[in-house]
């Protein structure tokens, strides 16, 4: 479990918080914004969190 300070995609709807997530990670550069845009956390985050 790795985690470190949450970050968001402009075209999603959640935040990421686990750099195991797949889909956190596969966001690209232009659109990724550090915080949690007051956004919930993605599944795939909480899953990998527990």
């Amino acid at each position: 479990m790795a985690k470190k300070s949450p970050w968001h995609s402009t075209k999603q709807s959640v935040h990421h918080d686990n750099t195991d997530c797949n889909t956190g990670n596969n966001i690209e550069r232009e659109n990724r914004r550090e915080g949690t845009g007051g956004k919930p956390k993605c599944q795939e985050c909480s899953r990998l969190d527990r």
